[in-house]
């Protein structure tokens, strides 16, 4: 099944909204997003050279995939022609991402994750769809997940394997999985795991402040 998300770029007072059929959790949105602001990172200061650049980049991407994968298919062992032409080849870049309404999800969709790319703050805010029943298309809510820089920076790393990965943003190793890290900004104070979820404090928040000296802002 699809992971669904919108995806907002805003600027000041204008804001364009695009629809993500596939992918839509944190861990596939954040690092496709800060691959293509790096890409563009000469016109980021322009929403609208931003947005169309936005569906350039990902339907050339989807494009190289799709024909990587039919010729290791050997579905195809030749193209002829400009192969964004093909259709019966290609059905796969004419789907993906849409242009929606820029407001806030509705509670009759069924989007999962919700996204604010801001140009003049330069951070990407992911938002769960939260509602009190998830079989029930109502009562829908954003539900603050974490806070990244729009471009990844070289990570600088800090005691016990926490590293710095934006303005008061870090990566926490957790200590009982082997190779899983959770996201905590101080700003506002938050951590994407399980237990700051229902605590609203967690060992990796303690770990993150103790290891940076920073203070952490309630929202």
């Amino acid at each position: 099944m699809s992971t669904r998300s919108n995806i907002r770029i805003q600027s000041g007072n204008r804001k364009f909204q695009i629809y993500r059929h596939w992918d839509g959790y944190p861990e596939g949105v954040v690092p496709d997003l800060q691959e293509f602001f790096a890409w563009n990172k000469g016109r980021n200061d322009d929403l609208s050279y931003t947005i169309a650049n936005f569906f350039y980049f990902f339907k050339r991407s989807a494009e190289e995939n799709e024909v990587e994968q039919r010729k290791e298919d050997k579905r195809i062992e030749e193209m002829t022609g400009p192969s964004w032409k093909n259709p019966t080849h290609l059905s796969g870049i004419l789907t993906g991402y849409g242009i929606v309404e820029a407001q806030d999800p509705e509670p009759e969709t069924w989007i999962e994750w919700f996204y604010v790319a801001d140009l003049d703050e330069k951070t990407i805010t992911c938002y769960e769809i939260g509602r009190t029943d998830p079989l029930v298309c109502e009562h829908a809510e954003l539900v603050f997940h974490s806070k990244h820089p729009l471009v990844a920076p070289e990570k600088r790393l800090l005691a016990n394997g926490i590293a710095v990965v934006g303005n008061k943003i870090f990566e926490v190793p957790s200590k009982t999985t082997p190779g899983q890290t959770y996201t905590v900004t101080l700003e506002p104070v938050h951590c994407n795991c399980a237990g700051f979820k229902y605590r609203k404090t967690c060992s990796h928040l303690k770990a993150a402040i103790a290891a940076s000296g920073e203070e952490a802002v309630a929202q």
